[in-house]
C-alpha cells in the first residue's frame, strides 16, 4: 500500500500584521506573513504514518504553493515521509478551492503514474481543513475530481482481513466505514500527537530534492487554475467589529440592569424590536437577474427526523426567495423518508424533491452526491444552501464540484446584492459573508462561472420560520439512477448515541473566560448564573466558555462557543471574564440580548453588548445572581 499525504503551508493566524492585508483583492500577502505547518496537516501525517507501519509501501506528500512552501515538505520528510512534491506556479495564484481541487487532482495523477509506477492501491490522507481557509472543502473536491469515495472525520483506523476499517465521527456519534477500492481519501480531525523529528532525520530532509512542478507538468487545463478557474471572488474583506450595531449601556446597579434586561427581553418576547436587516433588495428597472430558477435547501436528515439547522435554511431560503420572486424548494434524500416531506412545507418549502431509495438508507457521500446532481441538473436552482455539519461539509462540496458551481463555507451571513467589477455586472447575486481566517476577518463571496451559487451556512445562525399546517406545497418524487457499485465504501459498525441537548439549543447562556482564573471559580460562579438566568427568563438556561477557558481546562469542549466551537444566538447570553476577541464574537454576536461583565472596561467584548459590568467577577456575579433570583420574570409583576 502505498501513500500520499496531503500538507498545507499556512499564516500564523496568532500574527498577522495589517500591512498583510489586501483590502482590494481580498487577499493576503504570505510572504509578509510567519508560516507553519497546518495542525489538522500534521495529524494527517501521524495517521499516515501508522498506516505504514501496518501495510507498508511508499509515502508522498504533497503540497501546493510559493516556493518557499518547501520548507513544510521538508518538516514532512523528516518526519517520516519518503519523498515531497511541490506543486508551484503563478497561473495556480488566487484559486478558490474548485481551481486548488483540480491541480492537486492532477499532480496525484502524475504521482500514481510516476512514482507509484501506475499502481492504484494507495490511501490519500489529508487534515480536515485548514487554519486559513477553514472550508474542509478542498478534499471532498479532490476526491470528486479523482471520483473516488471520501471518508471524512477520521479519528483512527485499522486492517482488517485486508481491508481498511476508518473509525469516524458523525453528529450522532461514530462509525467504521470501509472503502471497497483504492485508491480512497482519508480526512483526519485529532487523532494523536503530531510526529516529531530526530536531528539525524531532520539533516537527512534538509539534503534531499524536492520535486517541483508546474501546471505544465501536470497537464493542468488553463481554464481551470488560479483566478481564471475560480467559481467564486471576494466582493469585500472587513472587520467583524463593523458587524455589531450595538450601544453599550454601563450599570453597575444589579437591581438596576436586572429592569433593564427584564425591559428588553419583554420588548423582543412581544416582537416589538425587529431586527434591522436593511432595505429590501428591489431589482433595478430595466435590468435582469444573473441567475434564475428556484431557492433551495438541502433538508438533512438522520433517524427519522430533520436535523433543526436545516429548518434554519428553510427560513433563510424563504426570505431570499421573496424579492426574487422565486418558490423554495427542499431536497429531502434518502430512504423512507416520504413523511418528512409534510414538515418542510410546514417550515416554508413550497416545493419537496424526494429523493427516495434503498441504497440511500444510510448518508454516504459518493451515492448521495449522484442523487442530488441529478436533481440539479434537472431542476436548475438558482441557490443551493447546505448546512455546515459535519454532514453538509461532506456533501456540499461533492455537489458544488459535480455541478460546476461555486461554494462558500461556513456562512453566517446571506443576503441578495448587485455587484459590479470592472466591467462585469451581477445583477441579484447571492452575497455570502462567512468569517476567515480564525474569524480575524470576514469575507463576503459571490459566485461567479458557475451554474447554481452554494454556500453552507453555519447552525443557530439563521432563523426557522414557526411551522404552520396552513402552508401547502407541491412533493416532486425522483426516481433515481443508483446502483451498489455508486457506494464506493460500507458502513461496517454504527455507534449511535442519544444527541445530548447542546448550548446551540440554549434560551440563555453564562458564558465563562480566561477571567474567571480557575475551574473551580468558573464552577463556583458561572453554573449558578446560569441556573438563575435561566429560572428568571423561563428559558433553557446552559453553561458556555470561550476557547481560552476550555484550553485551560475550565470546563469541556462541547461548551465552547465562537470560531472554533459553536454558533449560538440565544434570547440572552451573558459573558463573564470573556474579553471578547473576533473568534469569540463570531459564534455569538447574534444573541437577542449581550450582557458582558469584564474589570476592564476596554474590553472588545462591551462593544458587541448592550448591557455591560465593569468590575471583578467575584463582586459582580454573586450580586447578579442574588438581583435574579429576587426578581420576577419579565413581564411579571415582581421587581
Amino acid at each position: 500500500m502505498n501513500y500520499i499525504v496531503l500538507v498545507k503551508q499556512v499564516p500564523d493566524i496568532r500574527n498577522i500584521p495589517t500591512e498583510a492585508w489586501d483590502w482590494e483583492k481580498g487577499t493576503l500577502k504570505r510572504g509578509l506573513l510567519d508560516n507553519v505547518c497546518n495542525e489538522l496537516d500534521k495529524q494527517a501525517l501521524a495517521l499516515a504514518l501508522g498506516m505504514r507501519e501496518k501495510r507498508s509501501g511508499k509515502m508522498v506528500t504533497l503540497t501546493m504553493g510559493p516556493p518557499f512552501a518547501e520548507d513544510v515538505l521538508r518538516y514532512a520528510l523528516s518526519v517520516g515521509a519518503d519523498l515531497g512534491v511541490l506543486l508551484t506556479d503563478r497561473k495556480l495564484g488566487g484559486a478558490d478551492t474548485a481551481a486548488t481541487a483540480y491541480p492537486l487532482a492532477q499532480a496525484i495523477r502524475r504521482v500514481e503514474k510516476e512514482i507509484f509506477d501506475g499502481d492504484t492501491d494507495y490511501i490519500v490522507v489529508t487534515g480536515m481543513q485548514s487554519v486559513d481557509g477553514d472550508t474542509a472543502q478542498v478534499p471532498p473536491q479532490i476526491a470528486e475530481e479523482l471520483g473516488i469515495v471520501h471518508i471524512a472525520y477520521a479519528t483512527s483506523f485499522r486492517f482488517a482481513e485486508g481491508k481498511l476499517m476508518v473509525e469516524r465521527i458523525t453528529r450522532r456519534g461514530s462509525q467504521t466505514v470501509v472503502p471497497d477500492r483504492y485508491p480512497c481519501l482519508v480526512t483526519v480531525t485529532k487523532w494523536t500527537e503530531p510526529p516529531y523529528a530526530s536531528f539525524s532525520r531532520t539533516r537527512w530532509a534538509h539534503a534531499q530534492r524536492i520535486h517541483q512542478w508546474s501546471a505544465a507538468d501536470i497537464d493542468a487545463d488553463e481554464s481551470r487554475i488560479g483566478l481564471t478557474g475560480s467559481r467564486t471572488t471576494v466582493y469585500r474583506i472587513f472587520s467583524p467589529k463593523e458587524l455589531s450595531k450595538r450601544v453599550c449601556v454601563f450599570e453597575n446597579d444589579m437591581g438596576k440592569l436586572v429592569s433593564m434586561l427584564r425591559e428588553a427581553y419583554a420588548r423582543r418576547a412581544q416582537g416589538t424590536e425587529e431586527e434591522d436587516k436593511g432595505p429590501a433588495y428591489r431589482l433595478p428597472e430595466g435590468k435582469k437577474p444573473h441567475y434564475t430558477g428556484d431557492v433551495w435547501i438541502y433538508a438533512e436528515q438522520e433517524g427519522g427526523e430533520i436535523n433543526p439547522a436545516s429548518l434554519e435554511l428553510l427560513g433563510e431560503a424563504t426570505e431570499l426567495a421573496k424579492p426574487l420572486n422565486e418558490k423554495v424548494g427542499a431536497v429531502l434524500a434518502g430512504k423512507d423518508i416520504r413523511a418528512l416531506a409534510d414538515v418542510l412545507i410546514a417550515r416554508g418549502a413550497d416545493r419537496v424533491y424526494l429523493a427516495e431509495h434503498e441504497l440511500l438508507e444510510n448518508f454516504l457521500p459518493v451515492p448521495y452526491t449522484k442523487a442530488i446532481a441529478q436533481l440539479i441538473d434537472k431542476y436548475r436552482p438558482q441557490i443551493m444552501l447546505f448546512s455546515a455539519t459535519p454532514l453538509g461539509r461532506e456533501l456540499g462540496p461533492r455537489v458544488a464540484y459535480r455541478s460546476q458551481s461555486g461554494l462558500t463555507a461556513d456562512c453566517t451571513g446571506l443576503d441578495i446584492v448587485d455587484f459590479q467589477r470592472g466591467n462585469e455586472e451581477f445583477i441579484a447575486v447571492l452575497r455570502q459573508t462567512r468569517p476567515a481566517l480564525g474569524g480575524n476577518i470576514m469575507a463576503s463571496i459571490i459566485t461567479q462561472n458557475s451554474m447554481v451559487q452554494m454556500s453552507t451556512a453555519r447552525p443557530g445562525v439563521l432563523r426557522a420560520l414557526e411551522p404552520s399546517n396552513e402552508r401547502t406545497g407541491e412533493i416532486i418524487e425522483h426516481a433515481l439512477n443508483i446502483t451498489r457499485s455508486d457506494l464506493g465504501a460500507e458502513i461496517a459498525s454504527a455507534d449511535i448515541r442519544e444527541p445530548a441537548s447542546g448550548i446551540a439549543d440554549a434560551g440563555a447562556i453564562a458564558c465563562g473566560g480566561a477571567g474567571c482564573k480557575t475551574r473551580e471559580n468558573f464552577e463556583k460562579y458561572i453554573v449558578p448564573l446560569a441556573e438563575s438566568l435561566g429560572r428568571f427568563l423561563g428559558e433553557k438556561a446552559m453553561v458556555g466558555a470561550s476557547r481560552a477557558a476550555v484550553e485551560l481546562g475550565f470546563t469541556e469542549r462541547s461548551q465552547q462557543v465562537g470560531q472554533t466551537g459553536q454558533t449560538v444566538k440565544p434570547r440572552v447570553y451573558v459573558a463573564v471574564g470573556v474579553s471578547g476577541a473576533v473568534q469569540h464574537l463570531t459564534g455569538m454576536q447574534n444573541s437577542d440580548i449581550i450582557i458582558a461583565v469584564n474589570r476592564d472596561q476596554k474590553a472588545p467584548i462591551f462593544r458587541a453588548a448592550d448591557f455591560g459590568v465593569v468590575g471583578d467577577m467575584e463582586e459582580v456575579v454573586p450580586e447578579l445572581i442574588k438581583a435574579l433570583n429576587s426578581s420576577g420574570a419579565p413581564g411579571g409583576d415582581g421587581e
